[in-house]
C-alpha cells in the first residue's frame, strides 16, 4: 500500500475560496444590519418630532382658540409658491385628509386656516430640534410634515399615522 502525503504546508485554494465567501456574507449581513438600524433611529426621530409639534400645537390651541384665523400671528402665512403644491385633487392637503379620513382624523381643506412653520419659525420660538417643515391648523389642532418621511412604503404626514408604529414599521394592536 501506498501512503498519500498530505501537503500542510499552506492554506489550499479552496479554504482561501470558503474563507473569503464567509468573510462576504458576515460583512453583509452587518451592512444590512446597520442600514436597518440607522433607517429605524431616523423614523423614531421623527415620531419624537411630530410628538414635540404636536404637544405644542395642543399648548398653541390653548392660547388661540378664541382668535380668527386671519389674526394669528404665529408661524408664517403660507408662501405663494406652496398654494399649487396644497390644493387640487393631488395636492398635499387631499392628499393628507384621504389619509387621515381612514384614522377618524378631520383635515381641513381650506389654506387660510394653516400656517407656515420652517425649522427657523421653530427655533424663534425656541422650539429646538425640529427638521422638517410643517404646515399647521392650530384650531383643528393638525400639523401635517410640508414633505412625506417614506418609511418601509409608507408615506408619514401626521402624528396619527406614527402613534401605533414601532421600531421596524409593524403597527402595534
Amino acid at each position: 500500500m501506498k501512503k498519500l502525503k498530505i501537503n500542510s504546508r499552506g492554506i489550499t485554494m479552496i479554504s482561501l475560496v470558503i474563507t473569503i465567501i464567509l468573510l462576504i456574507i458576515l460583512s453583509s449581513v452587518i451592512t444590512y444590519t446597520g442600514l436597518s438600524s440607522i433607517r429605524n433611529n431616523k423614523f423614531e426621530r421623527l415620531k419624537f418630532e411630530l410628538e414635540m409639534v404636536q404637544a405644542n400645537v395642543n399648548l398653541w390651541y390653548q392660547q388661540y382658540k378664541d382668535v380668527p384665523y386671519e389674526e394669528l400671528t404665529i408661524g408664517s402665512p403660507i408662501p405663494n409658491s406652496m398654494l399649487s403644491d396644497l390644493q387640487g385633487p393631488s395636492g398635499l392637503l387631499n392628499t393628507v385628509k384621504n389619509i387621515a379620513d381612514g384614522l377618524n382624523v378631520d383635515i381641513n381643506n381650506d389654506v387660510s386656516s394653516y400656517r407656515y412653520f420652517s425649522k427657523s419659525d421653530f427655533e424663534n420660538l425656541q422650539i429646538d430640534g425640529i427638521e422638517n417643515t410643517y404646515i399647521i391648523d392650530i384650531k383643528k389642532q393638525i400639523a401635517i410634515l410640508v414633505e412625506a418621511y417614506e418609511y418601509n412604503g409608507t408615506n408619514y404626514y401626521i402624528i396619527d399615522q406614527v402613534k401605533d408604529v414601532i421600531r421596524g414599521g409593524s403597527l402595534v394592536n
